[in-house]
């Protein structure tokens, strides 16, 4: 259930809005970004556009690593973290191949109050 929601998530965004610039992002709602991963990490990995880098965090259940390579083009759809460092939570990654990798545990945030995951239920 969660896949497809992830899934028409990324279907509506995909269709109605634009990638935004690292530099430019702000607080929800949820964002696009496109650029080249730079380094990878365990808990996600950095992405660079011509405006600046930014940590993806992209934690995949039971340990699971990412299947994303440096110098690799990507959209990620999510959400800048609220704080002091500049941290995105990654949704869906999208490659240039057409797979998308969906994090099942995303961080939905409401400005600086809200950050809960979402629920099993």
């Amino acid at each position: 259930m969660k896949k497809i929601a992830f899934f028409l998530l990324a279907l509506l965004l995909g269709g109605c809005a634009k990638t935004t610039a690292v530099k430019n992002l702000t607080l929800p709602p949820v964002s696009i970004i496109e650029g080249v991963v730079t380094q990878l990490q365990p808990s996600g990995f950095t992405l660079s556009d011509s405006s600046g880098t930014i940590l993806v965090r992209a934690d995949l259940p039971d340990e699971k690593k990412l299947n994303l390579a440096v110098n690799e083009q990507v959209i990620v759809y999510g959400n800048l973290r609220g704080g002091r460092e500049r941290i995105f939570d990654g949704y869906v990654i999208k490659k240039q191949t057409g797979e998308q990798i969906m994090i099942t545990r995303p961080q939905p945030h409401l400005g600086f109050v809200l950050q809960t995951s979402f629920s099993d239920k």
